[in-house]
Order: structure tokens, then C-alpha cells, then sequence
């Protein structure tokens, strides 16, 4: 396996390994394991930069390593990063408040550490996500890229046993696994233990692990027999049957991928590598087919394109909505992008180098009679501008009311300073009356019904329990009222303590939870089996996220399962009706918190 031969093969690889990431993030709902792309590279990475050191340890420069990385990796990367910026900074103004901290961060190779230090969400994310979320895994890759050498030849100096080093690598990723397991909480979001170098680097090692095995071996350049070939042909497709299942089925959310899932996903990965490198393997020709091999060259502009353009030319209120009209256009921007980044700066500088790189492209730019320098500058300007206009159209429309909504909840603002000097009638009832056949003449007969059916109501939710909270209160005068911006479901599970006088056949309970992500089955049965005796209402989840029809399933079960317990079937009307909602997508604005409290009190009317 290690020689200088080069394995098209791989190309093949990179390119499905990026398909699957672009289409998770796309929302495609074929493609929810999709983010495990990133590991098949970061098992890559580690394989062939181990290899790579272990090639040529003996003239090995650690300086001359690192300035390779960056000159190949950080022109392209910062480019995007600064257009990125800029296009924020003039077309896109809600996204300027996390700017220059995402910026930094990115330009630093620490986005990883930033988003876990700030408690940002890989997976849970309202309204527009940053542009620049997706640099954490090119963060923990250059992260790795510092220390692993530095810590590889320490390790060579004291053994020069190839098996030991591997038994060394292979303990190394054992620990980051384990801590990864420790670390996890099913009841909480994963993005710690996913955004972490130290919970992420057994990936890494696992593929550096496969270069240590097979140093100084030749076991694929000679004749194999048939038996052994019939063997690797199995093993191929067992291992690319794995990766295609995991791809397509496991969700982000599954226990078992952060208490070694991923582990032996990655050890999967690097049979499935190893396969791919085999001379007299099935997967090496069948992954060097030419447009697997073109996007597999370009997977690096790819990687660092396709989000910014996603993110930047999908209005918020359909993101985890894909189009596909949309999506094709956003590829197809992205691959001319893509292309562009590795014909004009990621090949010249392989070739060049980056400083003779940096002097011809000054030198051609004080070249004035260089006629194709200057047609191939309007040609790429050209590009640009055509690129720049189709990402920003929708955006540039929007700048007003973007400016105007600069606060998520500027519309609850304005309910809760007008609540108390209004009755319960308004005009925006009026379409409630069609949508919910909830008069807004009726109030008051809803409370007085409300409170001879239950003495008293609790209600317990996230930001959009916040939301509808103003109208709560005018519609019933004996309500306690529990809300908070993110809450989970294991919050709410310790919270129930707190509640247990409402455990009473003659009181109600409503439980609006699931906007900020999944829960599992055993957790909702913890916090229903508090309110075993009282009459609680479920309210399930319209959020464009992936969790969505999870968390509305299991609520559904839950109603069939448990006589108490009354679904209120939120996600049909929200569903059809977008003008309930904030820019987010997410939460209510004043029309839709009147059309959730109607379609509450006509259920606890029943």
C-alpha cells in the first residue's frame, strides 16, 4: 500500500464522502447520516499524512511539513472566509452580530473550540446558521496537522518497531473514543463531543493506524490468489454496503453513534480504504470513474463553498426545506467555484509552491500588454459578479425587513406591551376563526369553561411556550406559566419536581416541547409519569429540522398509549400556514401565537 503510486481510487472516495455531506446539509431526508462524510476524511487525512511521515522520516522536516499545509490549504480557505465576510457585512445584516467572532475563528483554524465554548449547535440551529459553522472540521484537520507530526517523531525516536507505534496509535484512539462516550449525555445536544478535537481525534488515528500497519509492507502489490481475491471482494462490499446504510439511515441523534458508533465506523472506513488502495480490488476501478474522480479533486473547494452559498441564498423561513430547483442552482455555483479554486489557485500552488505562486500573479498583474492575463481576469471577474448576484438576489430584496427584524423577538416584544391595554379581540383573530374555528367573541366563555373543567393549568415549554405566553394570559386567568429560550426535554423532566401540585385529575397540563431537538421515548415517559393523575395536553412540533417527525411520532404513541393524555395536532395547521411565523421559520409572531392558544383552548374546551 505504500508506495508513490497514485491511487485514483480515493478520488472516488473523497467524492462520495463530500456528496454525503452536501446533501445532509441540504436537508435531504435520504441523506441523514450524511454528516459522517467528514469522518471518511478525517480516517483519509490521518492515513496519508502518517503515511506520508512514515515515507520519508528520515528526511523528514517538520517546518517544511507545516509550510506545505499551509500554503495548499489556507489561500483557498481564506478567500471564501473574506467574501464570505464581506457579502455578510453588505447584503446580509442579520448575521452580523456573530461575525467577527465566526471570522476570527475561522481565519485561527478554532471554530470547533469557539462553537463548544459558546455553546453553539452543530445540529440544533434558528434562523440562519453562520456561514462559516462548517470551517470546525477544517479546524480539528489543521489542528491534528500541527500536533500529529510533532507527537509522531517523538514516537519514532523512542521506537522504530512499526507494530509497536501501531499498538501506540491504535491505544490513542481507544482513549479519544472513551472520553467521547464519557463525555456524551443522551439527554443534552452532542455538538461537545462532535465539534471536539479530543473526542474527535480517534477518526484521525484510525487512519493513521492503517498507515503504521501497512509500513513497510507489500501485501497488495503481489499476486493474490483466487481464494484471497473472492475474500477482498466480500470485504468491499461489506465495508461500502456500511458506508451506504450509514449514510442514508443513521440520524445524528442515535445513542449508539457517540458510544462506538463512530469507532467502528471509522475502523470500517479504513477497511474500506484499505480495499480501495488493493491493486486487484473492485472498488479502486469502480471509484475511478472521471466524475467521481472531478469531484473528488475538487471536494476541498467544494467543502469550503457549498455551505456559505447554501446558507446565504436560502431564505430563512425554508431552510431544512430543500427545493430542488434551488439546490441544483447552489451546486452548480458551487462547482463553477469549485473548479475555479483548483485551476487557478490550488494547482499552481501544488505546482509552484506558494511564493512563486504569489510572484507570478504579481508579475502578471503589472504585465498591462499581457492580453490573456487580462482576458482571463474579466473572464474570472465576470464569474464572480454573475456568481455574487444570483447567491445575494434573495437577500438584497430582504435587506429592509432584515434591518427591521433584528431582533428575534421584536414582534413578542410589541404583544407584551400591548397586552395589558387590550382586550382579547384584535384583527389578526379573524383568520384564526377560519383556521381553528375559534371565535374570538368566545374568550371569555373559554376561560370560565376552562376553569369549571380544571382549578388551575401548568404549562411547561421552550421559546415558543415564550411566544404564546402574552395571549395565555388573556385567554385564562389561572395559569402558571414555565417557558425558556432552548429548553429540552431533560430540563423539563428535573423541572416537573417543581410542578407536583399540579398532579391532580382537576388541574391540566400542557407540555410544548421539541422545537430544540429530539428526545427519546423513555425521557417523555419520565416526565408524564409526574403527571400521571392531571389531564395533559401534548402539543406537537412544526420546526424545519430533523428531528421534527421523530419528536411528533413519539408524541403521537404517546397519546394512543396513555388515557390522560390529549395530543393538540399544532404541526397540521402551522404546517400549511408560514405567515405564523417569524423570518426564523421558527417561532411565532403575534398571528401565529393567537392561532396556537386557539387551537389550545379549543382542545381543553373538549
Amino acid at each position: 500500500m505504500h508506495n508513490r503510486r497514485y491511487i485514483s481510487g480515493l478520488d472516488g472516495l473523497r467524492a462520495l464522502a463530500i456528496l454525503s455531506v452536501v446533501f445532509y446539509h441540504f436537508s435531504f431526508s435520504w441523506a441523514k447520516g450524511g454528516f459522517l462524510g467528514v469522518d471518511i476524511f478525517f480516517v483519509l487525512s490521518g492515513y496519508l499524512v502518517t503515511s506520508k511521515i512514515l515515507l520519508s522520516q528520515e528526511n523528514f522536516k517538520l517546518r517544511t511539513f507545516w509550510k506545505n499545509r499551509i500554503s495548499r490549504l489556507l489561500p483557498s480557505a481564506y478567500l471564501m472566509i473574506m467574501i464570505t465576510a464581506l457579502w455578510v457585512i453588505f447584503f446580509n445584516h442579520r448575521l452580523l452580530t456573530n461575525l467577527l467572532g465566526d471570522t476570527i475563528s475561522s481565519i485561527s483554524y478554532t471554530t470547533n473550540w469557539w462553537f463548544i465554548f459558546h455553546k453553539l449547535s452543530y445540529f440544533d440551529s434558528f434562523g440562519s446558521p453562520s456561514p462559516l459553522k462548517h470551517i470546525w472540521f477544517l479546524a480539528v484537520q489543521e489542528q491534528f496537522y500541527i500536533l500529529w507530526p510533532f507527537i509522531l517523531m517523538i514516537v519514532l525516536k523512542n521506537t522504530k518497531k512499526t507494530k509497536k507505534l501501531s499498538y501506540i496509535i491504535f491505544i490513542g484512539a481507544l482513549l479519544s473514543a472513551t472520553l467521547m462516550g464519557i463525555l456524551y449525555d443522551p439527554a443534552a445536544d452532542p455538538s461537545r463531543v462532535y465539534y471536539g478535537t479530543d473526542t474527535r481525534a480517534f477518526e484521525l488515528l484510525i487512519g493513521s493506524f492503517l498507515a503504521a500497519v501497512s509500513a513497510n509492507k507489500k501485501p497488495f502489490t503481489k499476486e493474490v490468489s483466487i481464494k484471497h481475491k473472492n475474500q477482498l471482494k466480500l470485504l468491499s462490499i461489506i465495508t461500502f454496503s456500511i458506508f451506504i446504510f450509514s449514510a442514508v439511515f443513521i440520524d445524528e441523534y442515535n445513542s449508539f453513534l457517540y458510544r462506538g458508533g463512530l469507532f467502528l465506523f471509522s475502523l470500517n472506513t479504513a477497511l474500506l480504504i484499505a480495499c480501495v488502495c488493493h491493486p486487484k480490488g473492485i472498488l479502486g476501478p469502480m471509484l475511478s470513474w472521471k466524475p467521481l474522480r472531478w469531484i473528488g479533486t475538487r471536494s476541498y473547494g467544494i467543502y469550503l463553498w457549498h455551505y456559505p452559498i447554501m446558507v446565504l441564498s436560502t431564505p430563512i423561513y425554508e431552510i431544512g426545506n430543500p427545493s430542488y430547483l434551488r439546490v441544483f442552482i447552489q451546486l452548480t455555483i458551487t462547482c463553477i467555484i469549485a473548479e475555479f479554486s483548483y485551476r487557478f489557485i490550488e494547482l499552481p500552488i501544488r505546482k509552484l509552491g506558494f511564493r512563486k505562486y504569489y510572484n507570478y500573479l504579481t508579475i502578471s498583474f503589472f504585465k498591462r500588454n499581457s492580453l490573456a492575463f487580462t482576458k482571463k481576469t474579466a473572464t474570472i471577474i465576470s464569474v464572480l459578479v454573475i456568481i455574487s448576484l444570483a447567491i445575494g438576489i434573495n437577500n438584497i430584496v430582504r435587506i429592509k425587513s432584515n434591518l427591521e427584524n433584528a431582533e428575534i423577538y421584536s414582534s413578542q416584544t410589541n404583544t407584551d406591551e400591548t397586552s395589558e391595554g387590550e382586550g382579547s379581540n384584535g384583527d389578526s383573530n379573524e383568520t384564526n376563526e377560519k383556521d381553528i374555528n375559534v371565535s374570538t367573541e368566545n374568550d371569555e366563555d373559554i376561560s370560565s369553561t376552562a376553569a369549571e373543567d380544571y382549578n388551575e393549568i401548568l404549562a411547561i415549554g421552550d421559546s415558543i411556550m415564550l411566544d404564546i405566553t402574552p395571549t395565555l394570559n388573556k385567554t385564562y386567568n389561572s395559569i402558571t406559566i414555565d417557558g425558556k429560550i432552548g429548553r429540552q426535554m431533560s430540563e423539563a423532566i428535573t423541572l416537573a419536581t417543581k410542578y407536583a401540585e399540579f398532579n391532580d385529575s382537576d388541574k391540566a397540563v400542557i407540555i410544548e416541547l421539541g422545537t430544540n431537538g429530539y428526545f427519546t421515548s423513555k425521557q417523555i415517559d419520565e416526565l408524564l409519569d409526574s403527571f400521571s393523575k392531571s389531564h395533559v395536553f401534548l402539543v406537537n412540533t412544526r420546526v424545519p429540522r430533523s428531528w421534527e417527525s421523530k419528536v411528533n411520532k413519539i408524541l403521537k404513541e404517546k397519546a394512543e398509549e396513555r388515557e390522560n393524555i390529549t395530543l393538540i395536532d399544532w404541526y397540521s395547521i402551522a404546517s400549511e400556514h408560514p405567515e405564523y411565523f417569524e423570518q426564523d421559520g421558527v417561532h411565532l409572531n403575534s398571528k401565529g401565537s393567537e392561532a396556537l392558544v386557539g387551537l389550545i383552548s379549543k382542545n381543553l374546551k373538549i
